[in-house]
């Protein structure tokens, strides 16, 4: 059968929004490893007043064969990317779709075309919708649930990626460990000896404060990644809305800032996996079950992801990011429930980021990749 790629205008028309939401939960009914998120939240994503699409163009496609949603994309301008890196490199993201090559190539062909059609000359990703997010396709670890905030595919994917002429251009690692693993000798010592030699302190957020502490996160973020591959500066207002999603499933023990002589120069972000409860929500709605799952989150969850490090270029070398690692952990060790440690996304090419894993006795367990094409 013929396969039609119906362009639909997900932001602004909501029966367009409810197709492209609801498309995965068709696909992915029987997939005992996909974690749909929350109906509310991926509306909350793809509304036009969402303060991602202020400094981003997108268009987005449904494909549809025998009269039924199959798969779907969204092709994304990102001028905050483009201005940054001064390239002319588009993305794409939110992709999903059976296991059909024509559908494949329907989908990609319509979002290749309109980027073309924006002046650029490579497509990108996926990014969900940008590094910001969700990123990469999962290529190796398909057969395990995701933690919070990774995403999930089918192992089929990646061939009907490449057949369409899309080649690797980085991976990022996601690393597992026991909480209650031994911190090395060596990083105590390092992280000690740091501590003591530039009075450096640390603290934990303060939910009371939540306003002022991501006030504080976000201008160590956007100095801290400046030099990381892919990295797309986040604007205030997108920071902080996705800081104030991030409250509801923080737990104060696990965000730590550390402090240069009462300067805050880094922080480490801990997350509980929510997922945990989200997969025992299978239609993303609190009602009218959904709620008692997420009222009794604690009880579902076992895991914990750390998400995000960074220290102020100006205070590197100062063992800063081995104290932040330390001391998180000695956190997550005091709660008897938390038996798993996630930490991703991780370049594989940052030595700096993976040699302390590594040393801690992490492994790489999980492979997300990003794609590249000429257009």
């Amino acid at each position: 059968m013929t396969i039609i790629v119906e362009k639909v205008d997900v932001l602004n028309n909501k029966q367009h929004k409810k197709r492209f939401i609801d498309l995965p939960f068709t696909l992915y009914k029987e997939d005992k490893n996909w974690v749909p998120l929350l109906k509310m939240e991926s509306n909350k994503m793809f509304s036009a007043k969402h303060p991602f699409y202020q400094t981003a163009d997108v268009s987005f496609w449904i494909a549809i064969k025998d009269g039924v949603d199959v798969g779907r994309i969204m092709a994304i301008v990102n001028k905050n990317y483009l201005e940054f890196h001064q390239d002319e490199t588009g993305h794409y993201g939110f992709f999903e779709a059976i296991d059909d090559s024509e559908v494949f190539n329907s989908l990609f062909k319509a979002s290749s075309e309109w980027l073309k059609s924006q002046g650029l000359s490579k497509m990108q990703g996926p990014f969900n919708p940008s590094t910001n997010y969700e990123s990469g396709n999962l290529v190796r670890g398909n057969n395990e649930r995701p933690v919070l905030m990774m995403p999930y595919n089918p192992s089929f994917y990646e061939k009907h990626i490449e057949a369409l002429g899309f080649s690797k251009v980085k991976d990022l690692l996601a690393y597992h460990i026991d909480s209650q693993f031994q911190m090395p000798e060596i990083i105590t010592k390092i992280a000690d000896r740091a501590e003591s030699k530039n009075k450096i302190t640390y603290r934990t957020i303060s939910k009371k404060n939540w306003a002022q502490e991501a006030e504080l996160m976000f201008e160590i973020y956007n100095d801290a990644w400046e030099k990381n591959w892919g990295f797309i500066p986040m604007t205030r207002e997108e920071f902080m809305a996705m800081a104030m999603d991030l409250k509801t499933v923080a737990d104060e023990k696990l965000i730590l800032f550390s402090l240069v002589d009462g300067v805050a120069a880094g922080f480490i972000v801990a997350l509980p996996d929510f997922n945990q409860v989200l997969h025992k929500i299978p239609n993303g709605k609190l009602l009218p079950t959904g709620i008692f799952k997420v009222i009794n989150a604690k009880k579902y969850m076992t895991g914990v992801r750390v998400i995000t490090m960074g220290v102020k270029k100006e205070f590197r070398k100062l063992g800063l990011e081995t104290i932040l690692y330390h001391r998180c952990h000695e956190n997550i060790k005091s709660y008897k429930q938390y038996k798993d440690i996630e930490m991703s996304w991780i370049l594989e090419d940052n030595l700096n980021m993976n040699k302390p894993l590594i040393r801690m006795g992490a492994k790489p367990y999980r492979t997300y990749r990003i794609f590249e094409k000429d257009l």
